[in-house]
């Protein structure tokens, strides 16, 4: 009796995690973040090579950067 209690403990214990996983694969966003599912554009980073969506890099003369130090970083060496 006891191993047929087990191995009925074990499909037990296998269903809730199966189940929870299902409930929570369920309840996170399948997009990302992007509600009109229509892909970003991404640039590179001129500084570090970092890809970053289009509207969130910052450009200076046709070069992207992911942050405003980069970009200052970038046009204090390449400016001169």
């Amino acid at each position: 009796m006891g191993l047929i209690r087990l191995i009925i403990i074990a499909a037990l214990i296998y269903l809730a995690w199966r189940v929870i996983k299902r409930l929570l694969a369920q309840a996170r966003p399948t997009d990302s973040g992007n509600a009109s599912g229509n892909p970003q554009i991404m640039v590179k980073c001129a500084q570090c090579g970092v890809h970053v969506p289009t509207p969130e890099a910052f450009s200076h003369n046709g070069q992207h950067f992911c942050s405003q130090e980069h970009q200052r970083q970038y046009l204090e060496h390449h400016d001169r």
